[in-house]
């Protein structure tokens, strides 16, 4: 044996993470827009999925949703329904320490979020999909496809992060962000403002409008908050770890495979400004594949511009969005 030889972390003692809330709690809040949900043990606690099937004749074609930092899977259920009455067979899920799913005690690198998305893929039977990846969701969905090409026929990416770079926050927001020295409790609250936005409130009249299909991201945000132990870890660890800043060489395996990959983008998106965006992916990443902009669309353009983004999807995979 050698002096050199690494010494690996262990595992916990006890649970390795910590238990979503109980979905009655959940329900009680958010219940009737989702169909009902089912929970898949898994090798890291739980995960939440939820199965939209077709409402009209099915075009055979398999649909995961992956949603964004801070809004679980309901932010993306407007979404799943207009999909699901188009004809598609819709499943979207809580990522990490969202909504029903549990927080692992381990670093949120890309890798745990793909073995998450592995698990659900086999627990549903089904050897490839197309994949949809909103926001973190898309930095998700890129890493799993360039990991796993062979489980996925078709990506889109939707405002998606991983192109945020490290070497531009400021010194202040790196030295609150990265932590240590007694830090670690304001690193947490800059963060969370970050992604959620710590003084958000719900627009009055939200439970009306939920009933009507309309999501409000910040009452599901304040509920996990209050709620999930482990949400405020898993938020806080996915930022830190690998899943929104400089993944430019995944995107550029993408760039470079035969996989048909299309991007959705905001024309008013703040928190991944266009003009960011386009010098990111054509002068760093050099992608030559489809884009589509939305005009007048921001950061929520999943909610906002529902039919729109159905629209594009269908297009794209009759092939016209990927032709172009």
């Amino acid at each position: 044996m050698t002096s050199s030889a690494p010494t690996l972390p262990r595992p916990p003692t006890g649970l390795n993470h910590i238990p979503a809330p109980s979905p009655e709690s959940f329900d009680a809040e958010f219940g009737g827009l989702l169909p009902a949900g089912a929970t898949l043990r898994s090798s890291w606690g739980s995960t939440r999925y939820y199965a939209c099937k077709p409402s009209s004749p099915p075009t055979g074609r398999k649909l995961i949703l992956i949603h964004g930092g801070g809004t679980p899977a309901l932010g993306l259920a407007p979404l799943a329904l207009a999909l699901a009455g188009k004809g598609e067979n819709v499943v979207l899920y809580d990522t990490w320490g969202h909504g029903l799913s549990s927080t692992p005690l381990a670093p949120h690198t890309p890798a745990l979020y793909h073995h998450q998305l592995l698990e659900l893929l086999l627990h549903l039977e089904w050897t490839s999909a197309h994949i949809l990846g909103f926001s973190l969701g898309g930095s998700i969905a890129a890493g799993f496809t360039a990991t796993h090409p062979q489980a996925v026929e078709s990506l889109v990416l939707v405002a998606p992060a991983g192109l945020w770079k490290k070497s531009d926050r400021s010194w202040y927001d790196a030295f609150i962000q990265d932590g240590g020295w007694g830090r670690e409790w304001l690193a947490k609250r800059n963060i969370i403002d970050v992604i959620e936005g710590l003084d958000a409130r719900p627009v009055d009249g939200w439970k009306e409008r939920l009933k009507k299909g309309e999501v409000d991201p910040v009452a599901v945000q304040m509920w996990q908050r209050e709620n999930h132990r482990g949400h405020v870890a898993s938020v806080v660890a996915a930022f830190r770890d690998g899943c929104l800043f400089d993944l430019h060489e995944t995107y550029r395996e993408l760039a470079k495979s035969r996989l048909e990959t299309l991007f959705v983008l905001g024309g008013e998106d703040g928190v991944f400004p266009m003009e960011m965006m386009k010098k990111e992916l054509l002068e760093s990443v050099q992608w030559k594949k489809g884009v589509k902009v939305v005009d007048g669309a921001g950061h929520e353009i999943v909610r906002s511009h529902v039919g729109k983004v159905v629209d594009i999807m269908e297009q794209f995979w009759g092939g016209e969005e990927a032709r172009e």
